[in-house]
């Protein structure tokens, strides 16, 4: 019996909708916090660190997941995300009352913060919806709950844009804080709609493994989608750091340097909304699977390229906002239909360490190589970001075929 077979249509149509709207309420708040806590990154501590912070948000992502797996076995999904938000709302109003004091440790605690908390909550959003719906209905569903949420981050984009300069950049901080309200508001009414997904009597996780690592292991496709997912990272990584140094050279000034971000995340949220809305929906039902798992990494290659025949800001803008666009829209959509078959503890448990902490994880370790490698041999050329990308993308591409021929959708 399918996933969403049995549940009165209407009611299943709300929780999507519920569930969509209370994620345009996180992204939007994300949007505030993620880019205010990059411009005032580079403002303290220059981009040269960036890799350094990043290499610590795995280590703050493996405590944070494996505190939500104990959470989850007592509070079961429902609660647990409440919980994650409220939490997430208090350290950001925390970190918003340290930064009005001038403490730079804040703006260090909250850039690995904001990397950290927000895939663990998106995690737990598809965790659900993953858990709702069948495959059918995520091919029609996906792309516009997708879309719908795209709305916060555009929204998002264009009020940095507007205010960043006039409230100055530490404003946002305590909107992303107060943003976290709506979004636990509509989160609960999707779970009274749609019910709250249970795990079968087998699915009782040890004390010493609550995240499920066992079952990544023992599973194939759970291996494959860790394999993909960490290659992209690695590809996204690159390119950020090489964007964000040219950035930093080209908008030297905080406040403008926000406005600027706003203005580039905006237009990514933009073409992800087009993605979401119009691509992702008829290349899910028109095309194999496989061929959206290939073509995108296909997609990066080709950016990878440009960036390295021109080396400037609107080229390393471009490859970003084609990678964050992407995997937003379609990269995400079709990697959660192969979620759908498989166990609770697979869609609740294991895709956080599949998704968020090896999203996180190779991020992390990117960064950190590269540290070593600043640390040894002085800063990179800056050729040596998209011919690392290059690399990346190839190898994904390699690495997405074996899962290609194992996707059922």
């Amino acid at each position: 019996m399918s996933l969403s077979a049995g549940r009165d249509r209407g009611r299943l149509i709300a929780a999507m909708a519920c569930i969509s709207v209370s994620a345009t309420c996180l992204v939007c708040g994300y949007e505030f916090v993620r880019t205010t806590a990059a411009s005032m990154f580079l403002e303290a501590f220059g981009s040269k660190n960036m890799p350094y912070a990043m290499t610590l948000v795995p280590v703050v992502m493996a405590l944070l997941i494996f505190i939500y797996g104990l959470a989850l076995s007592k509070l079961g999904g429902h609660r647990t995300l409440h919980a994650s938000l409220a939490s997430s709302a208090l350290v950001f109003f925390a970190c918003y009352g340290v930064l009005r004091s001038g403490h730079k440790s804040a703006v260090a605690a909250l850039y690995i913060f904001t990397e950290a908390y927000i895939v663990i909550i998106v995690e737990q959003f598809w965790s659900f919806i993953d858990s709702t719906l069948n495959q059918y209905d995520a091919k029609v569903f996906n792309g516009p709950i997708l879309g719908g949420a795209s709305i916060g981050p555009i929204a998002g984009g264009l009020l940095l844009r507007r205010f960043a300069e006039r409230i100055g950049s530490e404003q946002f901080v305590l909107l992303s804080g107060l943003m976290l309200i709506p979004t636990a508001a509509l989160a609960f009414a999707a779970y009274r709609l749609a019910g709250e997904p249970q795990p079968s009597s087998k699915e009782r996780p040890s004390a010493l493994d609550p995240a499920s690592l066992r079952l990544v292991f023992k599973s194939r496709i759970l291996l494959l989608i860790a394999g993909v997912v960490f290659l992209s990272q690695v590809f996204a990584t690159v390119g950020s750091l090489r964007f964000y140094q040219l950035l930093e050279i080209t908008h030297p000034l905080k406040d403008a340097r926000s406005a600027y971000l706003g203005t580039f995340w905006a237009a990514t949220n933009c073409t992800a909304f087009f993605m979401q809305f119009v691509l992702t929906p008829l290349l899910l039902k028109r095309l194999p699977l496989a061929a959206t798992l290939l073509g995108i990494p296909a997609m990066h290659l080709a950016t990878s390229g440009l960036m390295l025949a021109w080396p400037v800001l609107p080229a390393a803008a471009l490859s970003l906002l084609m990678f964050k666009a992407a995997d937003y829209s379609i990269f995400r959509a079709s990697k959660e239909l192969l979620y759908i078959p498989l166990s609770y503890d697979a869609r609740y448990r294991a895709k956080q360490v599949v998704d968020a902490f090896n999203y996180r994880f190779s991020k992390g370790a990117t960064a950190g190589l590269i540290s070593l490698i600043q640390t040894a041999l002085g800063a990179l050329p800056g050729w040596a970001y998209p011919a690392a990308g290059l690399a990346a993308a190839g190898t994904w591409l390699a690495a997405a075929v074996p899962l290609s021929a194992g996707a059922k959708p």
